[in-house]
């Protein structure tokens, strides 16, 4: 009898192990649209309001703990109104708006299965006429509140080099940043 139970449980392991394997191989890549939102933060916030866009993100799985990242999307920053005083008289002007275009690839990695930490780099192309391509960063960490609709609050850093009579300086634009998605 313990030889007959002892098969039977053998059995139902392996049958176990193979619908686990079936259901990761269906679940190795995750694609996902998400709606993001972004508060300009240090010099940014001088010319820049809040930002709204999307993105689309694919996640391909290496194991259930981690998952390797590609990212796109676009984002759209208000310009300010700004007040210049000259010689006692104030003049108004507002600066455009920005429009970035992020490439990001990056990492992901699940601490339970709700709680994950996300870091990506990449590019950022913007909008603006002549405005060109920048270095960009965003660390995060996100929240999966059920297996298709998570959300990650996340620092971005875009590197900016402005031409000027010296070769150029390096700044940064810095926002913080949530992303609401679904994951098919």
């Amino acid at each position: 009898m313990k030889k007959v139970i002892l098969c039977l449980a053998v059995v139902a392991a392996a049958f176990s192990a193979n619908a686990q394997d079936a259901k990761m191989a269906v679940k190795k890549f995750r694609f996902g649209v998400g709606v993001e939102a972004a508060l300009p933060i240090g010099d940014f916030q001088e010319i820049a309001g809040f930002g709204i866009g999307g993105s689309v993100q694919g996640d391909y799985n290496v194991d259930p703990s981690l998952a390797i990242t590609l990212n796109a999307g676009y984002i759209s920053f208000s310009g300010k109104d700004v007040t210049i005083n000259v010689a006692g008289v104030n003049f108004t002007t507002k600066y455009p708006n920005t429009g970035l275009v992020p490439v990001l690839a990056g990492i992901q990695y699940k601490f339970t299965p709700q709680f994950f930490a996300s870091a990506q780099l990449g590019i950022a192309f913007s909008t603006e006429e002549d405005g060109g391509s920048n270095f960009t960063y965003a660390p995060g960490i996100g929240y999966k509140f059920t297996p298709n609709f998570d959300a990650l609050l996340k620092y971005t850093g875009y590197s900016v080099k402005s031409s000027g009579t010296s070769g150029g300086s390096a700044s940064a634009l810095n926002t913080i940043g949530l992303r609401v998605a679904y994951t098919f």
